[in-house]
């Protein structure tokens, strides 16, 4: 039986392929807790082993499975209901003490922290290392659970070491062998599996015992044997080690019991299916004995709930703490030798501890005051074996920075939840043990152990965080904490001083508050420890840091450090600050931050004496942090403490400046300027440039080495190289290392181009403002001569940063001195004259260019043999080399040779020559042209970069040209196609300053042309700002939908992409200028540039005003794209624009709102985009017009483009918004809800995408604040919407639905619920399935609120007369059998609707059609809504109702299509079995309902169908598995609202249970001898058209199968006259005086005979005249159900006529005409003398009351489950008082027992994506709708980012990635990395020990 849902969460916390889906497996095992209190120790049960999981993930997943489950689990305190007898203050304040003679006193086996005996623990213990090599542990093999236990526990004394020194015992020996039961496994993902009974049982067999091991004649076992079975059961143990099973039962007395079987944990049966698989449906040969089980499915009641292996007698009689025995197992396990387990043991204890740590120990037959001392005898022990493992621990994982003890850590956190817990005086006592460890003065111990030290500090962390509340009122604890704090910083052992560090952290400030006076002593400690870190790997340096960060912030420790200043000269600031400096280059970034944000710190302190370590050095080591540090926040930070630090010096005369760092500036300038290479062409810096924090010099690079490093980011730790670096002020230190070593290499490949410029534009600034702060009067004698002359560097880049230094100066000062003169003049040529026609920077590509070329010149050599005479000769030396003359080999050389040289050299070939050549020709013409192309825009870039830098240094100097043409020319291409961010922003500023230079000069048409410019720029990228006439022909449509199906086919999409990406690069830069430009001006942004405000304002008023202008679809005109510019242009501004300006914004607003209902798509688009904008920038006044003018047009009914532009505005803002969009959540929700069934599928698509992000926040909406100025009405609004609201999320506050009109039945509880169900769809417009089980009253239910909806509009439209609610007709589609039985159904329960049925032949219908409209219900089958749609498709119906709608299965029947053309208000499908054969009909459902809410096919198929199918078979991989369980459970959530499904076991108590049987015969001799003969001849052909699977195998094979299926039945069927073996059977039968339709031949009818006659029916009757009332009528009626009409036929001819003369009959058939077929219905069920009514499936399986049966018997089956489940449901329903049985015949051994294995899976899929929780509003998670509605992740057409870009984060799944042409990854492909095991993940210890996410997990 395929595992339960249960199962498969449990088994997803190991096999869950990433975090998140193992958290979700957890959280949803604790929701299973919460919603099934009693449920706890089942859980637990299933949980617990996955904590001796080797997977770090598992345990984790495990952990938080225990902790979410046990957190629901109820608290135990069995005093809570009994009066106190006597006042228990003293046991609460901890004042009273465990009596040594009192009978509650510890246990012996308990342990007293009072008499804990650390020495010997220390000396003594087992040392608890990372396995000992116990993971094969023979001595516990043969022992169960509980003598394991009994056996740990006795020997836990001893391996503590309190019992004298430890000595372990012989690993394995023989005796240990011999006795292995077998171990069961944790359930493993289950396999579906086909080919099992339900109900068969599963025998495991115990491995025998010793006596019964069959051994050889001697008896004994020989040495070879011997060792054999060692080695097999060393393999199983290695194996099976993480399939321990805790087994919970109690103490048990007697221990000889066997290993207890958990029923949980059923052993798994996978079935290969053989290679002969199809063979396999012939062959005769059975696997296994008949089925001969019995299910019986009643439900009376609850069953009664199996006891949990988990409990305890006492526990489960509630007499004893209910987590007792788990807890024994876990602190045994705490000491398990393999760390793994030992790690799974203290995180299952915390989590226990955490939240039921109060009620551990107590008991129910106690008073309160001896339960509060249980349970302090309880803690204290636990406490005793926490502090056991601190000091025994000894495994450490040296992964990260830090070495991480996770056993340490763990117990220490468990020792945090326990704390909490604990009276004052324990928490003493604890505090006494971790002293000792960490100081070890006292201990006789033979040399100080730093485990236990570690773990001591460990244990105080979590002490002084949990116990604050203690450590500030006693000051023994605190003064014992600051001694262990001040021990351990001064520790030789990094780990320990690094936890010592972060102890203090959490308590810094309550610390200085009550002990301001040990400040003194522990900032010097503090200082004193960052001195002493000599490596600069120490795992300690980062907590130090944070320490000293965090203590600086205070003001009191700067006070204290200035105190210990004023006494010691070497605690001054001048000696402490330069300590920091080593760590200016850490390798981790928090480090250098730190140090950073503590010399901030320091600056920041009142008074000159405390800066006297500022000085030149400082300063000069600061500014080569900016030159190297690759992190953004750290260089930020690090040029705000470089400003400081400068204006410090500067504070104190710009000379006394120039003097401090005059001697740095030099080589600084020199590295500031030094060129960026390419990536084939390293410039390394000359890193003895570079001065260590000592002031010596940095060792030169060795150049061909390349630093390991990892691009862009810190290095990988693990790969470090060694340092030039010296970390110390005197020594150079030798483990210290230098993570810039790759940028002083010059290596762009490893830290990237776009990170180099970085660090340089960052220096530039430092650098200009140093020459700002210099004397006037010596800026030109020092910088004219270092820094101009760069200006005409040979390399660009050196000339780029020269200019930008330049640019830095002029923006920190306002002096306009010599320097500013002569570097104007220096600027100007590099703006207006010739650029070079090379530069350095370049030469790489040049060369690459010139072998090109020299191999293209080798091709007319070689290949076409011109003679060297006439090719033209290259220059040898490439511009830019050191021997470089004039005639060196230039870019224009290149350019000659492929064009002028080439085609003179081709013409002059012959033809010969040129076909024999033209392929090398080719080729190498081509990559000389790639080259030449590169190496042309490559000079182009650098062009642009020099002139842009020059142009914008200019500007910044207020020095412009008299001609403006070359500076504007050179900014604005910067804007235009600078790739570079940093650069392009530069040059967006110099646009900005320039434009407010030109304002104030009065040259406004320069002004106006800059900006039109700008405007224009920041409009072309058409992902933003659309084209206007290739899209003005749509009209309807959304093209926030189409534009990103508009990108898939391009002619050249490279080419396309690039331009695209071009203009993505000139929009950034516009808009960037144009928002520096608006926050320049501020609100006067408009009267300075008037022509921003024309160019927004002019084309929308123009526009929107009146009518849409008559010429704006006029190709030539331009005013349309003027439009769409105006609204992306305001869009864009609309967050920089000044806050006075916002009343403009507003006025236009109207105007904007207007265009959203204009009928042009492209316009809808962009004004949707620009509103959005708007109403984030200014939200209440948006949002009241949003919801006065923009949101009522969506409900227009006529008006389509209305209803797309509303839905548009809505789609973007919830884009541009994000959370912003809270406070209107509710505004949104209802008008979006109510679209998600639009008649317009572009409409619903958005609609639906909109609402799943809405319904997310909607939770979160309630506690937020009103946003000031919201209008009144809106607030009332609001309070109306959020009752709607909070109906549709809490199943509960829905209203019960009274029935408004007088329907004619009583309704079951039940029946009221499916009615309130419907009703809360119908009132949020959205649809659904009923399926409930056949016989439940679907038809009833359906008719309530058909009739309901029908009245309620009828009473709406005589109110209001609003076209909305005018009268419509209601359809319902129906198989033809049917039709008559709804007509009698409304007839009998709703008579005052005026129903028709539209069926019959043509002439029939024909004289209803009229009626078709006036009508109230109209009813037609299926076949006449597919014939008669273009009748029907005209009228708009209310309501339109599916019945058995799992026959539009398929989506491309012309049925399905035909009735999805159909329109109605609402949908609805009515289905006992929505899924048949596989969950793809599901999506035909859907796509009827609710079109685009499962994605599109491919994407249903992709995400669902596949993984589904995929898992089923038995070879399937346990990924395979998990997505499949995934999908299905994926799927069920998804469709979980819109389903509504009860089982008739569960919903009614008078329903009879049904008994089905399977009545096995055995083939008759004919019957073999044909099934043999068919084998032999076909079953070769068979297999090979298995493999083709072409459409004519297919149905070869089909045939095949029903060829048997009717050989099955009877020989008869199968053997015509032109059958091979025809005469020769006839023949052989003729002997036997035989013919073939003779029963003895059909075993299936002599048993279908035997049946009735058991039943009663066919009997004899008595020869009197007058039948008895028994004879009259039979004790059984029988319904007997065949697939073919032949074979009815057979039984009506054999069985009844022949065999069974006396029995009557009924016969229903696709004979019968449809509209008949009820009166037969009517006639069996009024009729009780007609014993037999004969049904074919197909007919009579379908929505029939047939309860005057209480037999069913299926003589042959359907490959479809349903169908047969649907028939027998025909008897099984309400209004049936008797048992009812079904009986399945099947014959033995034949293809009939495979239908019935291949049925078992498909209701094993069905009842997984449709099962219980769909039983009712309350548990169908309405309030999750938010999971459904992700088309992000289904509808591939739907791009939820702007511009289509991929959302963040998004990851595609591997398993199911397709390759480049669309198809599955091949399966069993493995990557090279997939056979490596788990390697570690640092982030793994972050996440588990991250001190933060505790203590919050503790609060909570």
């Amino acid at each position: 039986m395929a595992a339960s849902r249960l199962d498969r969460l449990v088994t997803l916390l190991e096999t869950g392929s990433t975090q998140l889906i193992r958290n979700t497996a957890a959280q949803q095992l604790a929701d299973v807790q919460k919603n099934h209190p009693d449920e706890l120790f089942n859980l637990l049960t299933r949980v617990v082993p996955y904590l001796r999981s080797l997977s770090w993930d598992t345990r984790t997943a495990a952990a938080k499975a225990i902790g979410g489950i046990v957190e629901h689990a109820e608290r135990y305190d069995p005093n809570a209901t009994l009066e106190l007898v006597k006042d228990d203050s003293d046991a609460a304040n901890g004042s009273s003490l465990v009596h040594e003679d009192s009978d509650l006193a510890s246990s012996q086996d308990q342990l007293q922290l009072r008499s804990l005996d650390v020495e010997a623990i220390l000396s003594n213990g087992k040392e608890l290392l990372g396995s000992a090599g116990k993971q094969y542990d023979f001595k516990l093999a043969g022992l169960n659970a509980v003598e394991r236990l009994a056996h740990q526990k006795k020997t836990l004394t001893s391996r503590l070491g309190l019992g004298g020194e430890y000595i372990d015992g012989d690993l394995v020996t023989e005796k240990d062998i011999a006795i292995r039961p077998s171990s069961f496994a944790i359930p493993a993902l289950p396999k579906l599996a086909t080919d099992l009974s339900r109900a068969t049982s599963i025998d495991v067999e115990v491995t025998k015992s010793p006596e019964d091991v069959a051994t050889p004649a001697g008896g004994e076992m020989s040495k070879r044997q011997l060792n054999m079975l060692k080695r097999r059961r060393k393999e199983e143990l290695k194996r099976d080690n993480k399939k321990f099973k805790y087994d919970f039962a109690g103490r048990r007395e007697s221990l000889n019991s066997k290993t207890p079987i958990d029923p949980e944990i059923k052993p798994e049966i996978k079935t290969e299916p053989s290679e002969d698989a199809h063979a396999d449906l012939l062959s005769l040969d059975r696997k296994g004995g008949d089925d001969n089980s019995t299910m019986i499915t009643e439900f009376k009641g609850v069953p009664a709930q199996e006891k949990s292996s988990l409990l305890a007698e006492d526990e489960a009689g509630g007499k004893e703490w209910p987590f007792e025995r788990l807890c024994e197992f876990l602190t045994v396990d705490l000491f398990d030798p393999q760390w793994e387990i030992r790690h799974g043991a203290a995180m299952g204890l915390r989590e226990i501890v955490r939240v039921h740590g109060a009620g551990a120990g107590r008991r129910a037959d106690q008073n309160r005051l001896d339960n509060e001392q249980l349970n302090r005898v309880w803690l204290d022990d636990l406490a005793c074996r926490i502090c056991c493992v601190f000091m025994l621990d000894r495994f450490a994982d040296y992964v990260s920075d830090n070495a991480v003890a996770p056993i340490r850590e763990t117990a220490g956190q468990v020792l945090g939840a326990l704390l909490q817990h604990l009276p004052a005086s324990t928490v003493h006592d604890v505090n006494r043990i971790l002293y000792r460890l960490v100081m070890q003065k006292d201990l006789k111990v033979s040399k100080r152990i730093w485990h236990a030290c570690h773990g001591g500090m460990i244990g105080m962390r979590y002490l002084v965080a949990v116990r604050t509340d203690l450590l500030f009122q006693d000051r023994s604890l605190l003064d014992g904490v600051l001694e262990c704090v001040v021990k351990g910083l001064g520790d030789t052992d990094d780990d320990v001083r690094s936890v010592s560090a972060a102890t203090l952290i959490p308590v810094a400030k309550e610390l200085i508050a009550v002990r301001p006076d040990e400040l003194s002593n522990l900032i010097s400690v503090v200082w004193e420890c960052l001195s002493s870190l000599s490596d600069d790997l120490s795992a300690s340096t980062g907590s130090v840091m944070d320490l000293l960060a965090k203590l600086c912030s205070f003001p009191e420790i700067l006070h204290a450090m200035k105190r210990n200043a004023a006494v010691d000269p070497g605690q001054s600031f001048d000696e402490l600050v330069p300590r920091l400096y080593p760590f200016l280059r850490h390798t981790i970034t928090s480090v250098r931050s730190a140090v950073l944000r503590a010399l901030l710190t320091f600056m920041s302190i009142e008074g000159g004496e405390t800066k006297g370590w500022v000085n030149g050095k400082a300063l000069r080591l600061l500014y080569q942090n900016l030159l190297v540090e690759r992190n953004e926040a750290v260089s930020k930070l690090s040029l705000e403490v470089w400003s400081l630090l400068a204006n410090a010096l500067a504070s104190k005369g710009s000379t006394e400046f120039m003097h401090e760092f005059g001697p740095h500036m030099s080589p600084l300038i020199t590295l500031t300027l030094h060129p960026i290479g390419g990536s084939r062409n390293l410039l390394p810096m000359d890193a003895t440039l570079f001065i260590k924090p000592s002031g010596q010099a940095y060792a030169p690079l060795a150049s061909a080495r390349r630093v390991s490093d990892t691009n862009g980011s810190e290095p990988a730790k693990k790969r470090r190289k060694p340092d030039k670096k010296d970390t110390t002020p005197v020594l150079p230190g030798p483990t210290s290392h230098n993570i810039d070593a790759a940028i002083m290499q010059g290596d762009v490949d490893l830290v990237g181009t776009e990170v180099m410029i970085k660090t340089r534009v960052a220096a530039t600034r430092a650098f200009g403002k140093a020459i700002a702060l210099w004397p006037e009067s010596e800026q030109l004698n020092f910088f004219g001569a270092k820094l101009l002359p760069h200006l005409k560097s040979p390399y660009a880049s050196t000339q780029v940063f020269a200019a930008m230094a330049v640019e830095g100066f002029a923006s920190a000062t306002t002096n306009a001195g010599e320097f500013v003169t002569s570097a104007a003049n220096e600027l100007r040529p590099l703006v207006e004259d010739e650029r070079p026609s090379s530069y350095n920077d370049i030469t790489n590509s040049l060369r690459i260019v010139r072998a090109q070329c020299q191999q293209l010149l080798n091709a007319f050599q070689d290949a076409a043999h011109v003679p060297p005479a006439k090719l033209p000769i290259m220059a040898v030396v490439c511009q830019g080399e050191p021997d470089a003359g004039k005639n060196a080999f230039s870019l224009q050389d290149a350019e000659k040779i492929l064009t002028q040289d080439f085609e003179r050299l081709r013409k002059g070939l012959s033809a010969a020559q040129r076909m024999s050549a033209a392929e090398s020709l080719d080729t190498a013409k081509l990559d000389a042209d790639t080259a030449l192309a590169q190496a042309q825009d490559a000079k182009t870039k650098a062009d642009l970069r020099v002139r842009a830098s020059a142009a914008s240094a200019l500007v910044a100097l207020r020095e412009l040209p008299k001609k403006l043409q070359m500076t504007i020319k050179g900014i604005m291409d910067s804007i235009k196609e600078e790739e570079n961010f940093d650069i392009q922003h530069r040059s967006a500023t110099a646009v900005a300053r320039l434009v407010t230079q030109l304002v104030n000069s009065g040259k406004h048409k320069i002004v106006e042309k800059i900006v039109g410019n700008l405007v224009k720029f920041c409009c072309m990228e058409t992902g933003e700002t659309p084209e206007f006439h290739p899209n003005a022909a749509k009209e309807a449509g959304i093209l926030s939908l189409q534009k990103d199906e508009d990108i898939q086919d391009r002619p050249d999409p490279a080419k396309y992409e690039r331009e695209a990406r071009q203009a993505r690069i000139t929009r950034r830069g516009a808009k960037d200028a144009l928002e520096q430009l608006c926050s320049s001006f501020g609100a006067e942004v408009f009267v300075k540039v008037p022509k921003l405000q024309a160019v927004i304002e002019e084309p929308i008023r123009q526009c929107f005003s009146g009518e849409l202008p008559a010429d704006i679809l006029v190709p030539e005109n331009t005013f349309g794209q003027e439009v769409v510019d105006a609204l992306s242009t305001l869009r864009a501004l609309v967050g920089t624009l000044d806050r006075a300006l916002h009343h403009w914004v507003l006025d236009l607003l109207p105007l904007v709102a207007t265009a959203l209902q204009n009928r042009l798509c492209v316009l809808r688009y962009t004004a949707a985009k620009c509103f959005a904008s708007v109403c984030s920038v200014i939200t209440v006044q948006g949002y009241t017009m949003l919801v006065e003018k923009v949101l009522p047009p969506i409900n227009s009914a006529h008006i389509v483009v209305q209803r797309q532009g509303a839905i548009e505005c809505i789609y973007h803002l919830i884009q541009v918004m994000g959370d912003g969009i809270l406070p209107y959540v509710i505004f949104l929700l209802v008008p979006v809800l109510g679209r998600m069934s639009d008649s317009d599928s572009g409409v619903r698509l958005i609609a639906t995408t909109a609402f799943a992000t809405l319904v997310k926040l909607v939770p979160l909406e309630a506690g937020i604040p009103d946003p000031p100025g919201l209008p009144q009405s809106l607030l009332e609004g609001r309070e109306r919407e959020r009752k709607f609201i909070a109906q549709m999320l809490d199943p509960k506050k829905v209203e019960p639905f009274t029935i408004p009109v007088a329907i004619k039945a009583t309704l079951r509880s039940y029946q009221q619920e499916g009615v309130n169900w419907l009703a809360f769809l119908n009132r949020y417009h959205l649809h659904g399935v009923l399926c409930d089980d056949m016989g439940l009253g679907k038809t009833l239910q359906t008719l309530c609120i058909v009739a309901s909806d029908h009245h309620l509009r009828a009473e709406e439209f005589a109110k209001t007369g609003a076209e909305d609610s005018r009268r419509l007709p209601s359809l319902i589609i129906c198989p033809p059998t049917l039709t008559g039985h709804w007509k009698q159904e409304i007839r009998t329960y709703a008579p005052f609707l005026n129903a028709v049925a539209y069926a019959g032949p043509p002439g029939e219908r024909g004289r209803v059609r009229s009626q078709l409209t006036t009508a109230d219900v109209v009813i037609t089958s299926y076949d006449i809504s597919r014939n008669d749609v273009e009748i029907l498709m005209p009228i708009n119906w209310n309501y339109l109702v599916l019945d058995e709608g799992h026959l539009i299965k398929n989506p491309k029947a012309k049925v399905t299509m035909a009735i999805k053309r159909l329109a109605s208000k609402h949908r609805l499908i009515l289905s006992g079995t929505p899924i048949q054969n596989n969950v793809l009909e599901l999506w035909s459902l859907f796509d009827f309902l609710m079109p685009g809410f499962l994605g599109t096919e491919k994407v249903f198929q992709d995400r669902f169908a596949k993984p589904i199918s995929a898992s089923r078979f038995a070879k399937s991989s346990s990924k395979e598995q998990e997505a499949g369980a995934l999908a299905i459970e994926s799927l069920h959530k998804q469709v979980l609202p819109f389903l509504l499904r009860r089982l008739k076991e569960e919903v009614l108590d008078d329903l009879p249970p049904k008994i089905i049987q399977n009545y096995y015969c055995d083939l008759s001799d004919l019957q073999k001898r044909l099934f043999e003969d068919f084998t032999r001849k076909e079953s070769k052909s068979l297999q090979d058209m298995a493999g083709s699977g072409g459409k004519e195998a297919k149905q070869h094979i089909f045939q095949a199968l029903q060829y048997m299926r009717k050989l099955c039945n009877s020989p008869a069927m199968v053997m015509k006259e032109n059958h091979k073996q025809y005469a020769a059977t006839q023949a052989i039968l003729a002997k036997d005086n035989s013919s073939l339709k003779d029963p003895k031949h059909a075993p299936k009818l002599t048993a279908l005979r035997d049946l009735l006659i058991d039943c009663g029916i066919g009997v004899k009757p008595t020869n009197s005249a007058i039948p008895s009332a028994e004879e009259a009528v039979s004790q059984h009626r029988a319904l007997i159900f065949c697939q073919m009409k032949e074979m009815l036929d057979l039984v009506e001819s054999t069985v009844f006529h022949s065999l069974l003369p006396t029995a009557t009959f009924a016969r229903l058939d696709g004979s019968i005409e449809a509209s008949k077929r009820q009166d037969v219905v009517n006639k069996f069920n009024s009729d009780p003398s007609i014993d037999c009514l004969l049904l074919t499936t197909s007919v009579g399986g379908l929505g029939l009351n047939l309860t005057g049966a209480d037999t069913v018997i299926f003589v042959e089956h359907d490959w479809n489950p349903q169908k047969d489940i649907q028939a027998m449901d025909r008897a099984h329903r309400i209004g049936q008082k008797k048992v009812v049985n079904v009986y399945r015949l099947v014959t033995r051994g034949t293809l009939e027992e495979k239908i019935l294995g291949l049925q078992r899976f498909k209701i094993d899929v069905a009842s997984t994506v449709v099962n219980q929780q769909n039983a009712g509003l309350g548990t169908m998670e309405t309030d999750q709708i938010l999971d459904l509605f992700s088309l992000g992740e289904t509808d591939p057409n739907l791009d939820l980012v702007d511009g289509g870009g991929k959302v963040e984060g998004e990851v595609v799944d591997e398993s199911n990635a397709v390759d480049a042409e669309g198809n599955v990854k091949e399966k069993g492909k493995k990557g090279l990395l997939d056979e490596l095991g788990e390697l570690w993940d640092e982030r793994q210890y972050e996440e588990e020990f991250g001190f933060e996410g505790f203590l919050r997990g503790m609060k909570g």
